[in-house]
């Protein structure tokens, strides 16, 4: 499965990685608590390379000029995040309509409706932000 997402409002393209398909029936409260454990995993695997001393690639700069932000110094380490605690805020933002979902051009709107995911399925997330003066 390629997971897409986007922020309305940046110009930023979209990023996309791929994610391994979760076995069994799903739903999108079981795809979103998947991916937000793939990302908490990630995120401790980026706080274990803090403070190393990093040498950036001409692909590191094309990619970091992309997206907007070139790291050039090592960053101090961020704070400590639980995939329980993740999982909540993915759940109550997407309760509140703070980014939409969409499965194969399909917007997803319960939490419960049940999913059929190939591997060539696409997942969109696509966070809201809100109008300045709003």
């Amino acid at each position: 499965m390629i997971v897409e997402t986007k922020i309305v409002g940046r110009r930023t393209p979209f990023e996309r990685r791929p994610l391994e398909v979760p076995a069994g029936p799903q739903t999108l409260q079981s795809l979103l608590t998947h991916l937000v454990h793939a990302e908490v995993a990630a995120y401790h695997e980026r706080q274990e390379q803090v403070g190393v001393l990093r040498v950036l690639t001409e692909r590191d700069l094309t990619e970091g000029a992309l997206g907007g932000r070139v790291a050039v110094a090592p960053q101090a380490p961020g704070g400590t995040v639980t995939p329980e605690d993740a999982v909540r805020t993915a759940l109550t933002a997407f309760g509140d309509g703070l980014y939409y979902v969409f499965l194969d051009e399909e917007q997803l709107e319960s939490l419960q409706a049940p999913l059929t995911l190939r591997p060539d399925s696409t997942l969109l997330l696509v966070r809201l932000t809100a109008l300045a003066g709003g």
